[in-house]
């Protein structure tokens, strides 16, 4: 029922813009500051997941979880695939998560 309302309220607010704006184009300033936001708020999500640790800022290689996000951004920008990407971050977080008390 939670998801349902949830989705109900989504698409009522959507909805007015969609049909307003599917009658005529979107100006090109509009489109192109709209490229930004996904990226704006998935960076916003992700940066202090990596770099606050128990409400704290670690900004060394101490910190596990800059090791891993360098490791995935590293194998995206090479192999342009999502997949190896993902791959490649859950590799670097088993293994610094299971070997890093041995370094």
């Amino acid at each position: 029922m939670i998801i349902a309302g949830a989705a109900l309220a989504t698409y009522a607010t959507r909805f007015p813009l969609m049909l307003l704006a599917g009658k005529k184009d979107l100006p090109k300033k509009l489109v192109r500051f709209m490229g930004y936001i996904a990226p704006a708020v998935l960076t916003a999500l992700i940066v202090p997941l990596i770099f606050i640790d128990q409400g704290e800022l670690h900004f060394s290689l101490a910190n596990r979880t800059i090791i891993a996000s360098i490791i995935t951004v590293l194998t995206a920008y090479f192999s342009k695939s999502m997949l190896a990407s993902v791959v490649a971050g859950m590799g670097a977080v088993i293994l610094i998560t299971y070997l890093g008390p041995f370094f």
